[in-house]
């Protein structure tokens, strides 16, 4: 099976990785391609950009905590596309800890068989980006890194400089210094597409690809990645509808991997989403919280009182309700932004969370069930990311349904 393929990477962050891997999917699209973007790793927002430039799902992939099913997931997502893009998280080589390859981009081209494109911010820099690149390409010979685009490059004479410091190595371009529309950001990163659709902005990032990377190469590059065996494997077949599941979907809650939602359609759910704030509870047999920003929208959400109220309701009714990250938030009895300002949620547990203005978690964690509950057994571990500013206070009795390992 051919599918064309590759991967956006950075030599480490903030080197204008998301934003060249949007303009570059725009590119494509423009070449009447039908491009398949996918997320490295487990953050929501670059994908929430992919999405709202092509109109699909962008999808995640990450060989930490998809274990051995990362490669068949990419096979789904990839089918009826002409060309996968999956764009890199960090830097190429960075991952789980700083001795495995576990959970890096590097690791998942490697799974993938798919060349990488790295990008080098040429900035301060002439013969010396050339020796980052060629360092990338020795630290491990088994990653295909297929060329090289410089990033806030001065000038044509820069470019032709950093261009000749490449000993063996394609360079697809440079982009001029600050010449990138740079996406928004927040405490979390990316503010989500939804809350800044500025396609204009979107438009000027295609055109600075197109003027400045040779889309040709790139494409080749992408045609050159081997053909793949797909694994055998039992079908997924989608089941009639047996339940409803309430998906909480707004501006406050939007944080979702697109194969979760696909994987409850497939066991048999009607997802219906909803809007918590804007929106009355839907008739449901069970609802799904993900994550966002509910302290952004603290003021609306606590305004909506009637869904509030009927989401504690429902809760001590018994509904079966899985409510993670600002989910959790939303469940706790209220949030404060750690000025003073606090704003009441639904009231589920007995705790208040309050905003920080630094980091308090970041990393890939392990967790083990207590006992028996609506999504595992008493003993299974599994595996998730947490990254957040805020910290939880237990006002009550603490009661957990899994420990951290």
């Amino acid at each position: 099976m051919n599918i064309p393929r590759i991967v956006i990477a950075g030599e480490r962050s903030g080197v204008g990785k998301s934003t060249i891997t949007v303009g570059i999917l725009l590119a494509l699209k423009a070449r009447g391609l039908e491009p398949q973007p996918f997320k490295t790793g487990p953050d929501f927002l670059d994908p929430m950009h992919h999405s709202l430039v092509l109109g699909k799902p962008s999808r995640n992939l990450d060989t930490w905590m998809f274990k051995d099913k990362v490669f068949s997931s990419f096979l789904r997502g990839s089918h009826g596309s002409d060309i996968s893009v999956i764009e890199g998280v960090m830097g190429l080589y960075d991952g789980v800890d700083g001795r495995s390859e576990e959970g890096s981009t590097s690791h998942l081209a490697k799974r993938l068989g798919a060349p990488v494109i790295l990008i080098v911010d040429a900035s301060s820099s002439a013969r010396s980006a050339g020796a980052v690149a060629l360092g990338f390409r020795e630290y491990d010979p088994g990653v295909n890194i297929g060329g090289v685009i410089f990033n806030n490059v001065a000038g044509p004479q820069h470019l032709d400089m950093v261009r000749d410091s490449l000993r063996g190595m394609q360079c697809l371009g440079g982009i001029p210094h600050d010449a990138l529309a740079e996406l928004s950001s927040r405490h979390l990163g990316l503010v989500p597409a939804t809350e800044d659709p500025n396609m204009e902005r979107y438009d000027r990032i295609q055109r600075m690809i197109e003027e400045n990377v040779d889309m040709d190469r790139l494409v080749d590059i992408a045609h050159s990645a081997p053909d793949v065996c797909p694994p055998r494997s039992r079908r997924r077949h989608t089941r009639p509808p047996r339940c409803r599941i309430g998906l909480a979907q707004d501006e406050a809650f939007n944080f979702y991997y697109a194969d979760n939602i696909d994987r409850l359609r497939s066991l048999g759910a009607e997802v219906v989403p909803f809007s918590p704030i804007r929106d009355e509870l839907p008739d449901v047999d069970g609802l799904y919280f993900g994550g966002g920003y509910p302290e952004v929208f603290a003021p609306q959400l606590e305004a909506a009182s009637g869904m509030r109220h009927a989401v504690k309701k429902a809760a001590t009714s018994g509904m079966p309700i899985y409510a993670e990250c600002g989910g959790m938030m939303y469940f706790c009895d209220a949030v404060s932004d750690g000025q003073g300002g606090k704003r009441r949620m639904c009231g589920v547990f007995d705790a208040e969370v309050e905003m920080t203005e630094r980091l308090q978690a970041i990393g890939y964690v392990e967790v083990r069930a207590l006992k028996d509950n609506v999504l595992s057994r008493s003993g299974w571990g599994t595996r998730g990311h947490e990254f957040h500013f805020s910290k939880v206070s237990c006002l009550g009795e603490k009661e957990f349904a899994y420990e951290m390992l």
